[in-house]
């Protein structure tokens, strides 16, 4: 039997019941510097959530696509993108099985609070459903918390180290940049690494 972690009536109920702490409100600002950092291209967000950070890329001048499965979710996304006057294109899926034409049609694929909401038995198949959406030379930019909780206390979030993530991406992905990010919420500082992996 799937872990119901998996599941869409999961992360539902966790709206529905307001166990939704992930939820900032509003963008993280670590996204508010990095969409202004890069180069607008196409951008695919997973885990999308509310779509706060979805909003900050297009406002940014990025082509966004956003990803979710719960439907809470996917039509606050949607609101909030047509309440900032921008342009994203919501999807109501489950990553792991995403329609193939969307494979290799972004340049950046972002990541936060999505890896660590995922079972780690599917790590893997997160890599590769990663890889599969970037173009080649597109890049991986992701935020990987806790770095403080041991993967034994269970999740979600489940734990994560440094090392795992060395150790899962490096076997085909370039590492380009890695920082403890100072602007990181406060409750979050020093808990979470952004990192920046390249496909060949």
């Amino acid at each position: 039997m799937d872990d119901p972690v998996n599941t869409p009536d999961f992360w539902e109920a966790c709206y529905q019941t307001g166990e939704d702490q992930w939820d900032l409100g509003g963008p993280a600002p670590i996204f508010e510097r990095v969409a202004a950092e890069l180069e607008p291209g196409r951008i695919c967000l997973i885990g999308c959530g509310r779509g706060w950070d979805a909003v900050t890329f297009a406002q940014a001048g990025f082509t966004v696509t956003a990803i979710d499965f719960a439907e809470t979710a996917v039509l606050a996304a949607r609101r909030n993108a047509l309440e900032a006057g921008v342009e994203v294109t919501v999807l109501k899926e489950n990553i792991f099985d995403l329609p193939e034409e969307l494979h290799g049609q972004f340049d950046y694929l972002l990541e936060y609070t999505c890896f660590c909401a995922v079972s780690p038995s599917r790590r893997f198949e997160y890599d590769r459903i990663t890889w599969q959406l970037l173009k080649p030379g597109g890049m991986l930019v992701g935020v990987f918390f806790p770095l403080d909780k041991p993967l034994a206390e269970g999740g979600p979030p489940w734990g994560v180290t440094i090392s795992e993530l060395h150790q899962l991406f490096s076997l085909h992905w370039h590492l380009d940049r890695e920082e403890t990010p100072a602007d990181s919420i406060e409750p979050r500082r020093g808990r979470e690494v952004l990192q920046y992996w390249r496909k060949p």
